[in-house]
Order: structure tokens, then sequence, then C-alpha cells
């Protein structure tokens, strides 16, 4: 059966051009899958990044109003609180001026002992007093430091207490060289005019400033006209520039600044009357890190479900992709198996409209054969020339034959069989078979062994062609094997069917001709021992029965072939009839329909 010709196809797995992946499909379906795969993650992403783009933009700046109208309020409030502290202390100091006479505070006894009563009832408001006379002398003074005598006629909180009767200085460091400031009242005497000045402790002012929470990197602190800090900032010191520009606007001040550390929102309010401004401020980072978090935490729960789409969408468009590539397959096998029918309808047409038009000229052939024959028989002719004639006659008589069986093989191949499935015993047929070409295989040197099954169950079939089907098989074996070889013929039963080998250790079949072993008229024999409509007549039986054919073949090792018909329990869905559309070669409309592997 290993003949090229008539052998059989696919050994080792390989399959027919009509079952074969074709890598341009391959590389288009990757393609589509992962265009469907993104395609669907930039769909499902698409609102995700939306709404959070959306939710950032709003919440931002949502917080961002908040936060401005919050400290606003509160840097109103805030400054009220600063101004009040400080009208607290320069009513006290107006107080002690206006209860007592110069000559009262003058006394260093009676001014040590306002201020000791100050502290207590007030705390540590003050870091001392001193009284000073109109010239700016210190006439006397109580305190930490050594300040008699010092005078202060060209200080500029003294121009403005003798101006305006009242002063409330900037931060400065005097003669004490320490940064402090002062509350100065001026008041008339006999003598003239004379000044009670205080000096404020700055502890409690800057405590009072940084009592404003403003987060936990914000900052408070208080500048003057220029923009000198009056009380420490988070970072920097008292005295040094603050880069704050203060507005000539009395309004509360909101403002984006950009600072080296990164952009700040402040609110700015002007306190006591203008003399100093109050700033809030508070980075945007720190104001926006609750909304930060918040779009961090929808974040984080958009990239699971997006995870969870990617799987899903994985997982579809794999099942999808699966399914429109065996869609795929199926049109193109349709697509082959119609071209395949129709090549095959026009060659069974031919091969039938052929064989008629030569069976005539034979038959004429044939009878002028028996006439020449008969003429001969009866000529008186020497030895010699009777018998070179009588070689000739017989070697016309040979070619007639030969040429009627191929024409008799063609018109086979052609026609519709009308095939009739009944239940059949199998082991008679195998029998017969291996007894018609045992003679056959002697000649070739070879041996035919039948191994049917006991009690062996019907199969569904028709007798006469599994007889032909199988005299088709080991012919083709009988051609493949050499001398010492074997042909095996078996029938056994497996899973509700029977399974008809016919097995030889030939020559195999080339890998290049397993793609053609059914086409009609395909051979590889020498001209004149083959036909090539051996296994495509198989072929056409075989679906007529409508079950399947499986070949195994292996260059060197031999060829396998199993055919599986169902058992005789009950007749099968598909069976063949001798009427109208009954199944022959030509009514088989896909491979896949006879099974062939």
């Amino acid at each position: 059966m290993d003949t090229p010709g008539d052998a059989s196809p696919a050994g080792n797995g390989n399959a027919f051009p009509w079952r074969r992946t074709d890598p341009r499909q391959a590389r288009v379906g990757r393609r589509l899958r992962w265009s469907m795969v993104v395609g669907l993650l930039i769909v499902s992403a698409l609102p995700f990044v939306v709404i959070g783009g959306g939710a950032w933009l709003v919440f931002r700046n949502l917080a961002i109003q908040e936060t401005r109208t919050l400290y606003r309020n509160v840097s109103r409030a805030h400054a009220a609180a600063v101004d009040a502290y400080l009208s607290e202390q320069l009513r006290t100091v107006e107080l002690i001026a206006r209860t007592h006479s110069l000559g009262e505070l003058g006394n260093a006894r009676t001014l040590r002992q306002v201020f000791e009563t100050i502290s207590e009832v007030q705390g540590n408001s003050f870091v001392d007093l001193g009284v000073i006379s109109q010239s700016g002398r210190h006439l006397a003074y109580v305190g930490p430091y050594d300040l008699m005598g010092r005078e202060y006629g060209e200080e500029d909180w003294f121009r403005t207490v003798m101006s305006d009767g009242v002063a409330v200085s900037d931060v400065f460091m005097g003669f004490r060289q320490s940064p402090h400031s002062i509350i100065a009242v001026r008041q008339s005497s006999a003598e003239g005019y004379w000044i009670l000045r205080a000096t404020l402790d700055n502890r409690s002012l800057y405590a009072l400033v940084r009592s404003l929470a403003v987060g936990r990197s914000g900052d408070v602190f208080i500048v003057n006209r220029d923009g000198v800090y009056q009380t420490p900032p988070r970072s920097g010191d008292v005295l040094t520039q603050s880069g704050v520009t203060p507005s000539a606007s009395q309004e509360v001040r909101e403002e984006r600044v950009e600072t080296p550390s990164g952009a700040v929102r402040q609110v700015s309010t002007w306190l006591s009357d203008g003399q100093w401004l109050l700033v809030v401020r508070q980075p945007e980072s720190e104001i926006l890190a609750p909304v930060a978090r918040a779009v961090g935490n929808g974040a984080l729960i958009a990239l699971f479900a997006l995870l969870l789409i990617f799987i899903a969408t994985l997982f579809v468009t794999s099942r999808l992709i699966r399914q429109i590539d065996t869609a795929n397959r199926e049109r193109d096998l349709m697509y082959a198996d119609l071209l395949r029918s129709a090549k095959l309808a026009s060659l069974g047409e031919m091969a039938t409209g052929l064989a008629h038009e030569i069976n005539n000229p034979l038959a004429v052939m044939s009878a002028e054969h028996t006439n020449l024959a008969d003429e001969l028989a009866a000529l008186d002719l020497p030895k010699p020339a009777h018998a070179a004639l009588d070689r000739s006659v017989q070697r016309l008589r040979r070619q007639v034959a030969r040429c009627g069986d191929v024409t008799g093989k063609m018109l086979q191949f052609g026609r519709d069989s009308g095939t009739t499935l009944a239940a059949t015993e199998v082991g008679p047929v195998f029998t017969e078979v291996g007894g018609l070409l045992e003679r056959r295989a002697q000649a070739a040197g070879a041996v035919i062994e039948v191994d049917v099954e006991p009690e062996l169950p019907r199969a569904w079939l028709d007798a006469n062609e599994l007889e032909q089907v199988l005299l088709n098989l080991v012919n083709n074996s009988l051609d493949a094997v050499t001398e010492g070889g074997s042909v095996h013929l078996s029938a056994t039963q497996e899973a509700g069917e029977i399974l008809l080998r016919v097995t030889d250790d030939g020559s195999g079949i080339p890998p290049e001709n397993l793609d053609r072993i059914f086409q009609p008229f395909f051979t590889t024999k020498p001209v004149g021992q083959g036909t090539g409509l051996g296994l495509a007549v198989v072929y056409g039986i075989v679906g007529g029965w409508g079950t399947s054919i499986d070949i195994q073949s292996e260059p060197g090792a031999g060829t396998t072939v199993t055919i599986r018909v169902p058992v005789a329990s009950e007749p099968p869905i598909a069976s063949g009839g001798g009427g109208e559309g009954a199944p022959g070669i030509f009514g088989v409309e896909s491979p896949q329909e006879v099974g062939v592997r």
C-alpha cells in the first residue's frame, strides 16, 4: 500500500492541506486578538480616566476654595485677636500713665512696684518699664537691661509718640541689641511732656501668633510694611526679609505664591491700624493631600477593575478569536471542498466519457482480434511465421484487455455505485480477499496474513464494496513490499465500532506525496503499472459509508490504513442506497465527512 500512486496518506500525524493552519491567518488572528484587547481596555479605561480627572479637578478646586474661605475667616479672627492683645497692652500702659504722675513714676521704687503689680495681674506681658523725658533721656527704668541715662531722641518710635501721643513700634534691635517691640504713651505735666515706655514680651506675642493651626507644614507670621519679619516664621529669623510684598489695600488678600519649596496658598490681613500684616501660609500640596489620597485610592480601585477587565477581555477575546479561527477554517474547508468536488466531478465526467469513447473502438478491436485468431488458425503457414503471428495476436489481446481494465476503473470511478448498507459479516470478506491475492503475493515473495477477531459482530457496510476496498489496498501494499515482506489484514471491535486495518512493512509514502494521494490519476508508478485511481475509488466508497479512514505512514517503515465502521446493532444515521442521491465518490462533500486523518 506504499506505492505512491495508490498509497495511503499521512504518516506520523501529517495533516492534509485543508487541515493545516495558515501562518498568515495565525498572524492576523493574533493582531485581531490584541487589537480587540487594547481597544476594549481603552474603552474601559476611558471612563475611569475621565471620571478620575474630573474628580481631581472638581475636588482640587473645591479644596482650595474651602481652604481660602477658611483661612480668610480665620485670618480675620486671628488678626482681631492680635489687635486685641496689642490694644490691651496699650490700654494698660495708658492706664498707668494716667493714674500716676511723673513724680511718682520717676521714682524707681514706685515704678518697680507698679511693674510688679502688672506682672502679677497680667503675667509676663512686659519685659520692662521706663520713664523718658521729652528730650528723650531715660529718667527711670525697671527691667533686666542697663538703660538708665540712654538718649532716645533720634529713635523713630520716639518721634512718633511725641507727634501722635501713642506709638507701637516695629521690632528693632535698639540699645539692648535684641529684637523687641515697645509701646509708648505721651503725658503732660507742669514740667512738660513725659513718656511711659513698656517693652512687650515677645514670647507672649509669638505664642499668640503661632496659636493659629495651619496644618502640619503651614506657617503664620507678622511682617511690617517693608516685608520684614516681626515674628519668627517656621523657617527664618525675625528682622530678616520675608519676600512678602504688602498690598496697599486694607482688604484681606488671597494669592498663590511660588516659593523655593513649592507653591503655597497665602492669605494676608492688616492689623494694628495697618502697621503690621498678618500672613497665613499653607503648602498647596498639603491642602490637596486629602484629595490626592482619595483620588489615589480611587485609582487603585480603578486599576483593580481594569485588571479584572483585562483578564475577562483576554478570556472573551481568546474564545471569540478561536471561534473566528474555527469559522475561517470551516470556510476555507468548504471552499477547498467545493473546488475539489468540482474538480472531481469534472474528472469523473471526463473519465466516464473518455471510457465510453475508448470502449467502442476497443470492442471493435476485440472482435477483430477474434477474427484474426480464427483466420490465423485456418491458414496453412510455416511454423516460424505462424508462431510470430500468434505472438502478435496474443500481445494485441493483452493490450486490449489492459485497455479494457483501465476503462473499467475509469467508469467505476466516475459513476454512482448505488451503495446499499447492510449488516455484513466482515470475516468471510477478509478471508476471500486473502485467498484471491495469495498467488500474487507469492509471486512477489510476500505473505498475506488475515486476523479477524473471534465472534466479531456484523458491520454496516456493503460487502461488494468492502471487497473492492480491500483489493485496492492490498494491491497497493503488495506493490510497496519487497521480497520477504508481509501484508496484514485485521478486523477488531473497539468502542462500538469495528476497525478494519491493512498494514504492510513496505517502503512507506514520501512526505511530499502525502497531500496528493487521494487525487485521481496521481501516481508515481512507472508508465503502464498504475492508473492512480485506486485510492480515489477507496475514498469514494468509504465516504459513501459515512465513515472515516485513517492512514499512518513512515518512509521505510510501512503503512497502516484503518477504516472505522459502526457495529450493526442499529442502522447508522448516514446510510447509502441505490436510489437517487446515494453517496458515491462525487457525493462526498468534504474530506472531513469521510474522516480522513
